[in-house]
């Protein structure tokens, strides 16, 4: 057991070290130094826009990161270490709106400053992205003093924001070493205090052995040893009894619900991989069906039977199949509708995930995407279509894809639902009627 002197001596110097990243964070923080020269992210679709603006970066001691389009920004940012972005907004394919709300909506990239530099004078151009963060906006032709106080501004909050979390991040593995030395320490005292108890039981066992006689003590060990396990035994029986969950055979699912499910989820990735490779972004395999492969082998009858009664057996009315066929292809059509919304919404080089989950009455298909969320207060509008006096500010609006698929789902009895996933992402839980999957596919 090692002196407990030792333990208020390497606590003390845990706490001088905090002490001293105190006061030293709080000199940074006083007294931030000069701003030390940055990876500036120029986006513009024109050559000579982006020339102008990366001569002034270079003369201001930093590094231009040219980007001709948004699709290229957003790999850049997500790929690269970038310190500020001059974001051009009229451009093809992804405009400014869209790359802002992604920088801007994602957990991981807010952090970095964007300054707005457009030919756009509109004022609602400008409020527009105040509202969606952007940190200022300034307009074409460029006022290059201007243009050094606004980068120097942002550039200057972001190191201080920088080192506020360097400072925080110290203080946390200051105070985790102190927990590592109070853990180690009651570890210690632990198996101390243990080792006594063994000496002192072992001490009485000795004495008890001077008196009794040493056969009879051993049996009665013996004895006590089986009672023990006997009722150990019986503990961890009941224990495993209580653990064990009781299968809810009503979400069991039949094979042609399998196929059928698997055969709409199939359908719909294929509708949206186009849309997800052009983006970078990956699609996740199939996946189970609580517990049960959406794809599970054909069973193979035991007995022997005559054809006319197997095609008696697994015949399906013409009407009602092609009703389920139809059916389906509207299902397909929603969820791709949902799997290229959560595409716009992923971040460069991820992976769309599915789940499945089945229920009494229907099954659960869950569509996950990792990047950008929605607002809290744009959530419950989501899904709705704007109206045509309804200001929409282009790149933020998901489009009309989700409202259609919502309405389909729903006339098929179905519904659907959007949830962020904290700051990872955001979710579509879809749910769709086992009746309406039939059972002739």
């Amino acid at each position: 057991m090692r002196n407990p002197i030792s333990l208020r001596n390497r606590i003390s110097l845990t706490l001088n070290e905090m002490r001293s990243q105190l006061t030293n964070g709080k000199t940074m923080m006083t007294n931030p130094a000069n701003i030390q020269p940055a990876n500036i992210l120029i986006v513009d679709d024109i050559e000579m826009n982006r020339d102008l603006l990366s001569r002034i970066v270079t003369k201001l001691g930093h590094s231009p990161i040219l980007a001709d389009g948004g699709r290229v920004a957003l790999e850049k940012v997500k790929t690269q270490p970038i310190d500020l972005v001059l974001l051009d907004i009229m451009m093809p394919e992804v405009d400014g709106y869209e790359v802002l709300s992604s920088i801007k909506d994602d957990a991981s990239l807010r952090h970095i400053p964007v300054i707005m530099v457009t030919a756009v004078h509109e004022p609602q151009s400008a409020v527009d992205c105040i509202k969606m963060r952007a940190d200022d906006y300034l307009t074409k032709p460029v006022n290059r003093v201007l243009l050094k106080a606004r980068m120097g501004a942002c550039l200057e909050r972001k190191s201080l924001r920088d080192k506020e979390k360097e400072y925080l991040h110290q203080i946390e593995e200051a105070h985790f070493r102190l927990e590592e030395v109070l853990c180690e320490q009651t570890k210690e005292l632990t198996i101390a205090k243990e080792e006594l108890q063994i000496l002192e039981k072992a001490k009485d066992n000795a004495l008890k052995l001077i008196y009794y006689d040493v056969q009879n003590s051993l049996g009665d060990l013996n004895r006590v040893a089986k009672v023990r396990v006997n009722k150990l035994l019986k503990t961890w029986l009941e224990t495993i009894k209580r653990e064990l969950p009781e299968i809810d055979k009503s979400t069991v699912m039949f094979v042609f619900e399998l196929n059928a499910v698997h055969a709409i989820l199939q359908s719909a990735i294929e509708l949206a991989t186009e849309l997800a490779q052009s983006r970078q972004v990956s699609m996740g395999p199939m996946p189970d069906c609580g517990g049960q492969p959406l794809t599970p082998p054909p069973l193979q009858p035991d007995l022997d039977f005559d054809e006319e009664e197997l095609s008696s057996a697994s015949s399906c009315p013409v009407d009602d199949e092609e009703q389920y066929a139809v059916q389906k292809e509207r299902y397909a059509n929603a969820l791709a509708e949902l799997i290229k919304t959560a595409v716009k919404f992923s971040r460069h080089s991820s992976t769309v995930t599915f789940s499945c989950t089945p229920l009494q009455q229907d099954v659960s298909i869950g569509i996950h995407a990792t990047g950008r969320t929605i607002p809290e207060d744009e959530l419950a509008q989501f899904f709705e279509v704007p109206s045509n006096t309804e200001k929409v500010t282009p790149g933020r609006h998901p489009g009309l894809g989700p409202s259609t698929a919502k309405h389909i789902i729903t006339l098929l009895g179905g519904s659907v639902t959007v949830a962020n996933r904290e700051a990872a992402g955001i979710s579509f839980v879809v749910k769709l009627k086992r009746e309406g999957l039939g059972s002739c596919g």
